[in-house]
């Protein structure tokens, strides 16, 4: 009899585990969703996306190229030591 019993229960949570969770069943559908509402303008979404971005500021874009190819300063020109004290510290008054 008490083999039945742990057979039982131990079939109950084999069989338990093949059940799906709503994690699984939703599984895509909030990424999808995600998409939906951060799309500005929802026809940019549909057909070939090979088309090229049109109406950029001509300032902004010579700005940001300009900053991508500026050069960044040699590590040494930046380097600085790092001071690290090691030990007690000593209060003010007379101890």
């Amino acid at each position: 009899m008490r083999i039945i019993q742990i057979g039982a229960l131990v079939s109950a949570l084999l069989l338990s585990a093949c059940e799906s969770t709503a994690v699984e069943d939703n599984m895509g559908k909030a990424v999808a969703q995600m998409k939906r509402d951060q799309t500005s303008n929802p026809a940019t979404s549909i057909g070939p996306n090979d088309a090229p971005v049109a109406g950029m500021d001509p300032d902004s874009a010579n700005t940001a190229l300009e900053s991508m190819r500026k050069d960044s300063p040699e590590r040494k020109a930046i380097r600085r030591d790092i001071l690290i004290n090691v030990g007690s510290q000593q209060a003010g008054g007379n101890q």
